[in-house]
């Protein structure tokens, strides 16, 4: 339960630092994080468009269209102060793949160093080098969580980093998501079916299941929105 919070906070801490080295300020949510250029926030029109979006969120977000209308006056004068860079935010999105993939990888080596292949008992390192290196299962559910939506034809577009890293490629969206899904499925089913012993394997199998739906449950579902809500 607590790494799948570890794993979402640490894969938004990603994005957020490599936002932070090209020099934008970011915000930290509990499933998320935005970023924009030094000094945004702090900006008299980008003020009164959070204002205004908040004193009106009901009305905006019943109508999305007539919403648009009604923001633009706001959100035009923001726009041409701060044009989109489509390089620098597809860097920020590479950010938080990156530290998942940095992650796992920092696993598999503490893995390897402790010999923990060819352990029968594992200690308390053996298993952060374990819960590290199946961080990877991030990109398989990612991926399966976008197959599953386009079979039940419910994607009207795809937000994942994956996909819009593919997309500014010029690959097919499902490309990288693809890739990424049979590489952290192999690291996956090494780690679980090689690595750890067969004594432990059932009940890790097992409690990762439970604990990590419940924790997603818990904290996209209940204390994620309370301590880490989402602002505009």
């Amino acid at each position: 339960m607590l790494f799948t919070v570890i794993g979402t906070l640490s894969h938004e801490l990603g994005h957020i630092t490599m936002a932070e080295l090209l020099g934008n300020d970011a915000k930290l949510f509990y499933g998320s994080m935005t970023s924009a250029p030094e000094g945004y926030w702090e900006d008299e029109d980008v003020i009164a468009f959070q204002k205004f979006f908040e004193d009106n969120r009901d009305k905006l977000e019943a109508n999305p269209t007539e919403g648009e209308k009604l923001l633009e006056p706001y959100f035009k004068p923001i726009e041409e102060k701060y044009p989109h860079n489509p390089t620098r935010s597809i860097l920020i999105t590479i950010g938080g793949p990156l530290q998942t993939i940095l992650t796992s990888i920092i696993g598999l080596f503490i893995l390897y160093f402790r010999k923990s292949k060819h352990k029968s008992e594992f200690k308390v390192l053996d298993w952060l080098g374990v819960f590290l290196a199946l961080f990877i299962l991030r990109e398989v559910f990612n991926a399966v969580h976008g197959l599953v939506e386009e079979v039940l034809g419910k994607t009207q577009f795809y937000a994942g980093d994956e996909f819009r890293i593919s997309e500014y490629l010029g690959w097919n969206v499902w490309t990288l998501p693809l890739m990424m899904m049979m590489i952290g499925a192999a690291v996956s089913l090494y780690v679980i079916f090689k690595v750890i012993p067969i004594q432990y394997r059932f009940s890790f199998v097992l409690a990762g299941l439970v604990g990590g739906l419940s924790g997603f449950a818990i904290w996209f579902g209940y204390l994620g929105p309370i301590l880490l809500p989402v602002e505009i």
